[in-house]
């Protein structure tokens, strides 16, 4: 596969919108470190580490994008999709890019053949100047990577920990998001979204998404009455 084929395979919708000024950053530190990290200049390993639901992957996303926009060559790849389609053989010659974006870490865990094939990959794109940006579950001193020399490789990461939000950090994240759609969400919306449909914050996201179609065709604000009739009906 090259570069060219693997380049930001994100297969993103209209409604899908991952940047770095619609995160909700629990840390300003952490927002910090990734703005620096996306000139490329400074930083060359950054670790995001967190449970499922805290936004890696949308930080994952947004850095590749705003990174793709100052012309560098940018190549993002979740191993838990690419584990499931293709050979380890797949990471090499991915040190042509000036950024990699590797999420899902987890996925590979305990499979020597993606291990080894991917401490290669790290050393290729180190020896390239590139610069690496990984996403998992758990921090370098925790992960349940069993290859000793990319454990050893992995935790010269700078490392950034993802928290889980509090439910008010989520109904601020949902307000955030909806501004980045165009759409005005009060309070009360919002609140009335977490209590209905659940705080795992990718379902609420797919929720928006289907909220911001629903809008748009109707041409109707996010009102209660509104929300309840789309999502009875979606």
């Amino acid at each position: 596969m090259s570069v060219a084929e693997t380049q930001l395979t994100l297969r993103l919708t209209p409604q899908e919108i991952y940047r770095l000024d619609n995160f909700l950053f629990a840390r300003a530190e952490t927002e910090q470190a990734l703005k620096t990290f996306c000139q490329l200049d400074h930083l060359d390993f950054l670790y995001l580490s967190g449970e499922n639901g805290t936004g890696k992957t949308h930080l994952l996303i947004a850095c590749a994008e705003r990174v793709q926009q100052q012309g560098f060559r940018v190549i993002y790849l979740s191993l838990a999709e690419l584990i499931q389609t293709a050979e380890p053989a797949v990471l090499q010659s991915l040190e042509q890019a000036d950024l990699l974006c590797l999420d899902d870490l987890e996925a590979i865990a305990g499979n020597r053949e993606w291990e080894v094939a991917l401490f290669h990959c790290f050393n290729r794109l180190h020896d390239a100047k590139g610069h690496l940006l990984v996403a998992t579950e758990h921090n370098p001193a925790n992960t349940r990577i069993e290859l000793p020399d990319l454990r050893s490789r992995l935790a010269t990461g700078l490392v950034y920990q993802l928290t889980s939000m509090s439910d008010e950090q989520k109904q601020q994240a949902l307000i955030l998001q909806a501004q980045s759609r165009g759409l005005s969400m009060s309070d009360e919306v919002a609140q009335y979204l977490l209590r209905h449909y659940g705080r795992d914050m990718p379902a609420l996201m797919t929720v928006l998404q289907q909220l911001d179609k629903a809008s748009l065709e109707a041409k109707r604000r996010l009102t209660i009455p509104f929300v309840r009739q789309v999502l009875a009906n979606g």
